[in-house]
């Protein structure tokens, strides 16, 4: 894994390599249609694409295929790392939104969201958005995660 790597203001990469496959995270500054203005929280788009995925292939969930199907745990573990290295670099974001193109994609969120929001580190996160139990295929499932402080007892 790389470090986080600014290209320009609101927009981080970092680097993933697994399984012989090469891996970018992006996170960049939400889409106005996808934003709270009444938040006024910074807020990052997070998204991840094969290297070699070109304009036709990046959302195509056959090309996004592991050598292995069983290496999705490990890939989550993967994916884990990389959200908590830049949540850490970049302590000014407070929300976190991704967006699941697929109900497959959606299994691999959720289990990632549980990771998320349960390790340790010196944030702590909770899922605020997450789509429709009954979703259709056909449509985006949107999830979003906010930074919070754990209660005390």
């Amino acid at each position: 894994m790389t470090e986080t790597i600014r290209v320009e203001d609101g927009l981080e990469v970092i680097g993933i390599g697994f399984a012989d496959l090469r891996y970018v995270m992006f996170f960049a500054e939400v889409p106005e249609d996808m934003a709270d203005p009444a938040a006024g929280e910074v807020t990052r788009f997070v998204t991840v694409v094969r290297v070699e995925a070109d304009h036709g292939t990046m959302f195509l969930p056959d090309f996004w295929r592991l050598p292995c199907p069983h290496m999705v745990w490990q890939f989550s573990e993967a994916l884990l790392w990389a959200m908590r290295h830049h949540v850490d670099a970049h302590p000014a974001v407070q929300q976190y939104v991704c967006v699941s193109q697929t109900r497959k994609m959606d299994f691999l969120c959720e289990r990632v969201i549980r990771q998320f929001a349960r390790a340790g580190g010196n944030a702590r996160f909770r899922c605020v958005t997450r789509p429709e139990p009954g979703r259709t295929g056909e449509k985006e499932g949107i999830y979003g995660f906010a930074r919070h402080e754990p209660c005390s007892a």
